[in-house]
Order: C-alpha cells, then sequence, then structure tokens
C-alpha cells in the first residue's frame, strides 16, 4: 500500500480583488506517489446552502503519465492566474460563494485508485467604496 501523498498549497494572499492574480505554491514532499494517474491544479468558485450548488472552474491544469506531462511535473510548483471580475464571495444566510485553489493527486493503491484533495479558501471582493 502506498502512503497518501503530503501535499502542501500556500497562497500569497487570501483576500483578492476581481481581475486580480492570484499567486502561489504547491509541493508534494517526496514526489508524486510511483503510481499516479494524475495531479490537478485548479481555481473555482462553489456556491453552498439553499438550493442547487453551483461551480465554475477559472483554472485548471493537469500533469498524466498518458500524455508524458508528469515526467516533467514541476516540484514546487509556482502559479499565477488571472482572476474574473465576478461572481465576489458572498456570505448569506442562504447562499453562500465561496473560491478555492485546489490540488487534487491520484493514484492506484491495491487495486483501486486513490484521491486527496487538499483545497484553500480565498476571497474575491472589491475594494471598498469610499
Amino acid at each position: 500500500m502506498i502512503d497518501e501523498p503530503n501535499i502542501g498549497l500556500e497562497l500569497a494572499s487570501r483576500a483578492l480583488a476581481p481581475r486580480g492574480e492570484l499567486t502561489g505554491v504547491f509541493v508534494l514532499a517526496g514526489g508524486p506517489p510511483a503510481d499516479t494517474k494524475s495531479i490537478e491544479f485548479s481555481v473555482l468558485w462553489r456556491t453552498s446552502g439553499k438550493g442547487t450548488e453551483d461551480i465554475g472552474v477559472v483554472y485548471y491544469e493537469a500533469w498524466k503519465p498518458d500524455d508524458g506531462t508528469l515526467a516533467a511535473f514541476p516540484n514546487p510548483n509556482t502559479f499565477a492566474v488571472a482572476l474574473p471580475p465576478t461572481p465576489w464571495s458572498y456570505d448569506g444566510k442562504l447562499i453562500k460563494i465561496h473560491w478555492l485553489a485546489r490540488l487534487r493527486v491520484r493514484w492506484e493503491s491495491d487495486g483501486s485508485t486513490r484521491e486527496v484533495v487538499k483545497d484553500v479558501e480565498f476571497t474575491l471582493t472589491p475594494p471598498a467604496r469610499t
């Protein structure tokens, strides 16, 4: 059995303005597991609360062994992602809008696919009006 990978995901800032840039770094301590199926990095927003959950992915990148990109996986990996103007983070009584940076690692272990996901939340909020 392969041990679960140790993921580090850090953001330079957790409070960003619309059309700003999310920057940071992620690391897989010890590198990817031997039987890695994929490593995926994404930036997304999602809703929670009353009603149907919505999700919007604004950035996605994947490294896989079958397309040769996993062999060139950068560790550590710095990123800079341009953010859209909306939706803004929101913490209402009925609905909430969350922004996340997400790193997902999938690997084969004992004949089944396992995964570990690391989410780091941040806010997308316009500057206060004066």
